[in-house]
């Protein structure tokens, strides 16, 4: 394994704790990742993962597939 990353992702749609167990579930299950912290105060999701296994930008891309797009900065 590779050295971790980890991103924050500020994301819209957020709203409650079965939100963010929906994100943690489906994150988590993603080869590479190895962490997801959901912070409902904060609107945000960061994520630990294997960056030679997957990227930023996938990850980008699975949050708005779920329904919560992440913003752009």
């Amino acid at each position: 394994m590779g050295d971790a990353k980890e991103h924050v992702f500020k994301v819209g749609g957020l709203r409650d704790e079965l939100n963010g167990r929906e994100i943690e579930h489906n994150l988590i299950q993603l080869d590479g990742v190895e962490e997801v912290r959901v912070s409902l105060p904060e609107g945000s999701v960061q994520v630990r993962y294997d960056p030679a296994v997957t990227d930023r930008e996938y990850l980008a891309r699975t949050l708005d597939s779920l329904g919560y797009s992440p913003y752009v900065r």
